[in-house]
């Protein structure tokens, strides 16, 4: 499924949308394309 996950850093707040099996899953390859980020929600698109 595609999930959007929102991600914060240096004060600021993006999206990335991933390819993922769960939220978990996606939270996880959101964090290793931004290795410095902190990531606040992830949400189901369709």
């Amino acid at each position: 499924m595609r999930v959007k996950v929102t991600l914060y850093v240096a004060g600021k707040v993006f999206d990335e949308v991933v390819e993922a099996r769960d939220y978990q899953d996606a939270k996880q390859t959101a964090l290793a394309r931004n290795p410095t980020a902190k990531a606040i929600s992830a949400t189901n698109t369709l």
